[in-house]
């Protein structure tokens, strides 16, 4: 239907190219410092449409390798292949049958499908001979967590009508759900989309003397992998307080090195996207710090941490409104808040991220989450190990800690 070309390309340059930012040769660049090797593919379909990806690739056990490919960009084309919409249709058909419309029809779907397996089986000539399969994170954004489900499964359905090999995975590489604010909107327009308690939260905060300060990556000199003393301050701060997050929620975080190599990347190059730790405190006592991401297409809130202090100071909702502001004056499109739970159940040990995210008014959305394509009869016992470590790092840890579903 499609029959790729692709052809690879050189590593670019680590400017900012409007992606986003899981495809852009920055967090490439990152990811490779860190047991990933990255490749770069120019794609191309004889039926019209082109775009180009970014597809990570992790060795393990000496001679095995899974291909990662995370917000897999839309391909251009129609329900027979040819050129003339976007993937991300789908999405937008699936919510319509929300408000009355249609819906998806079963045939784009399934044409999605052929999509992924004729891309699968065109790159895999480019991989390592041991890959166990390619997995993606695709880039479509539903508005409704029936929506997704509904194309997830429906997707399921047509991949073994078709007798094309797909997997969900039981578990996500990226978090499937969460919440955008539009930074097209005024600041005025952006605060009262937010719970009143949020709003009066930032003034709490600012009325108790809660003070965030931003340590920016930049480098006065071009290609300087070193960091300055505030910056490294300013790291050492952050995972203090990461350690004590991860103790008390049960969540598992990389070594320093991680971060400091982030920060670090982006103060190299200058029109890298900007990471920047942000840290609140009150009277010289650090109480929550984050790291954020900005780029021209959005920024993203990756990484928070808290102390168990002075939290009745809110000053975590300080932290997000510095950095909302700060991300609108960089010119970032969107700010993602970067993972919650589906939805408000309050049976859910992380119901109260999920209120403290939706609280500021942003749009949630729903994606599909990882699938994979496997190459390898080893696949399923790969998939199976995996799944039992996932259940490990998310189910028991979190009950050691104290937070049981």
């Amino acid at each position: 239907m499609f029959s790729f070309t692709i052809a690879p390309l050189s590593p670019r340059s680590l400017a900012d190219g409007g992606e986003r930012f899981l495809q852009s040769p920055f967090w490439a660049a990152f990811k490779s410092l860190h047991g990933w090797k990255s490749l770069f593919f120019d794609v191309r379909s004889e039926r019209g449409g082109a775009f180009s990806v970014s597809v990570l690739v992790r060795r393990f056990a000496k001679y095995f390798s899974i291909a990662y490919i995370p917000m897999m960009p839309s391909f251009l084309h129609d329900g027979t292949g040819a050129a003339g919409g976007t993937l991300q249709n789908l999405a937008a058909k699936a919510d319509e049958k929300e408000n009355g419309g249609d819906g998806v029809r079963q045939e784009y779907v399934a044409s999605y499908a052929q999509f992924l397996a004729e891309f699968s089986e065109s790159l895999k000539g480019f991989l390592p001979k041991h890959t166990l399969c390619i997995r993606f994170d695709p880039a479509l954004d539903f508005y409704s967590i029936s929506s997704r489900d509904s194309f997830v499964a429906s997707l399921k359905q047509a991949a073994a009508s078709e007798k094309i090999s797909i997997v969900k995975t039981k578990t996500d590489i990226q978090p499937p759900d969460t919440t955008l604010i539009d930074l097209t909107k005024s600041e005025d327009e952006i605060l009262s989309a937010m719970r009143s308690k949020w709003r009066y939260n930032i003034r709490l905060a600012e009325k108790k003397g809660v003070v965030v300060r931003a340590y920016r990556a930049k480098s006065d000199k071009a290609d300087n992998s070193s960091l300055d003393s505030d910056a490294l301050r300013a790291l050492d701060i952050f995972y203090e307080l990461y350690k004590t997050t991860a103790s008390r929620d049960g969540i598992a975080i990389h070594a320093k090195k991680y971060y400091e190599d982030l920060f670090a990347l982006s103060a190299a190059h200058k029109d890298a996207p900007l990471i920047t730790v942000y840290i609140a405190s009150h009277e010289g006592e650090n109480l929550a710090s984050i790291i954020t991401l900005f780029s021209r297409s959005e920024a993203v809130y990756l990484y928070g941490a808290s102390s168990n202090a002075k939290r009745n100071l809110m000053p975590a909702y300080l932290l997000q409104w510095t950095a909302i502001c700060d991300a609108k004056s960089y010119g970032s499109a969107v700010y993602d808040f970067y993972g919650m739970p589906p939805s408000d159940d309050k049976n859910h040990p992380m119901y109260g991220l999920y209120l403290f995210k939706t609280g500021f008014g942003g749009r949630i959305v729903h994606r599909p989450g990882s699938l994979d394509f496997p190459l390898s009869p080893l696949y399923a016992p790969y998939a199976l190990a995996e799944s039992a470590r996932a259940f490990y790092h998310k189910r028991i840890k979190k009950i050691l800690a104290g937070r049981a579903l």
